[in-house]
């Protein structure tokens, strides 16, 4: 008589073989994906015209839109401060920013979060603000440029969005920047599906404490003056390149 123990491990040796199988093709039709898209990464409606074309991402915003390949993202994980959450800090401002900058004839993307795609601008930047627990005092600002940067000027956007949004806020930038900045996920077009195009210059800025009053006064109160730093910075980079 046929061992049942034996024959329950092997159908599921077998099932296990079925789903690794599976993965395996699954993987392999994402990255054919992927290579398709770096070659024709989504852009802005508009960017058929010439006009030079910014994209802003606003941290956190529709975090529940969240894809599969993103699932370890913490959706909860934002600063909250004056009563308002980061995304809504971030929304403020990349709006008050695409304000300033489409005056000068830009082209401006608010994008979520999660992007779309693969993405393609002339600049890309992403607004958050920051916090932390073990620091509830701490203040200013932090920029890094993207780690993943094929274009050559992703740190010279990140110089001129520091200088300018100094200037503009009169906050100060701070010196310590986390590894995982330069790093951030929507940099990482190697990994994911849903993420800048390398070939498009890439900063990312904390833009104060959200806790900080003193932060707070600027991001949420007076958040022209954030958009102000960005939008400067951002406008100098463009007549650069």
């Amino acid at each position: 008589m046929p061992n049942p123990t034996f024959a329950m491990v092997s159908d599921v040796a077998s099932l296990k073989a079925q789903v690794d199988k599976l993965m395996e093709q699954a993987l392999a039709i994402r990255e054919s994906l992927r290579q398709v898209v770096l070659q024709q990464p989504a852009r802005a409606v508009l960017a058929s015209t010439g006009q030079k074309q910014v994209a802003l991402q606003v941290g956190h915003w529709k975090m529940e839109e969240v894809p599969w390949e993103l699932r370890a993202l913490d959706q909860e994980r934002q600063a909250q401060g004056g009563g308002k959450m980061e995304w809504e800090v971030n929304l403020t401002i990349a709006q008050e920013t695409a304000k300033i900058l489409e005056a000068e004839g830009i082209g401006v993307t608010l994008l979520p979060a999660i992007l779309p795609s693969i993405y393609g601008a002339d600049v890309f930047v992403a607004i958050h603000a920051d916090q932390n627990p073990s620091l509830p005092h701490a203040s200013g600002f932090k920029v890094a440029a993207s780690a993943f940067d094929q274009s050559g000027e992703a740190k010279r956007l990140a110089q001129l969005l520091g200088e300018e949004y100094r200037k503009a806020t009169w906050l100060e930038m701070e010196s310590y920047i986390p590894s995982s900045m330069p790093y951030y996920y929507a940099f990482n077009s190697s990994k994911f599906l849903y993420a800048v195009h390398p070939a498009t210059p890439a900063a990312i800025i904390e833009t104060g404490y959200l806790p900080n009053p003193r932060d707070r006064a600027v991001i949420l109160t007076n958040p022209h003056m954030a958009a102000q730093g960005i939008a400067q910075g951002i406008l100098k980079f463009l007549k650069e390149i």
